[in-house]
């Protein structure tokens, strides 16, 4: 399978990382903090038939992209019912998150 480098031109990758502010867009890790390369993610992954164009597309850091994979759903930990993963795209992070200090 080819590298996330070798499916998305250049231009696109620099466009998703400016348009970020080169911060992952699921948990806001700064990309010059990571020892690992960011990737481009298919918000709607392309085995579900999401689209390489720049509304489902994300900036995201190795960990997110793994763990969301091909995901779009996921049990909730306190429910078990199925609930859609953030989008960056169509959600707001800090409506949609709470982060706070235990």
């Amino acid at each position: 399978m080819p590298s996330d480098y070798e499916r998305i031109p250049t231009a696109l990758r620099q466009e998703i990382a400016q348009r970020a502010k080169h911060r992952c867009e699921y948990c806001r890790c700064p990309d010059e903090f990571s020892p690992d390369s960011f990737t481009v993610d298919h918000i709607k992954p392309r085995q579900l038939g999401g689209a390489t164009t720049t509304e489902n597309l994300a900036w995201a850091c190795f960990g997110c992209n793994g763990r969301k994979y091909t995901r779009t759903v996921y049990p909730d930990p306190k429910t078990g019912q199925e609930i859609a993963l953030f989008n960056p795209r169509q959600q707001n992070w800090t409506e949609h998150f709470d982060w706070t200090e235990d």
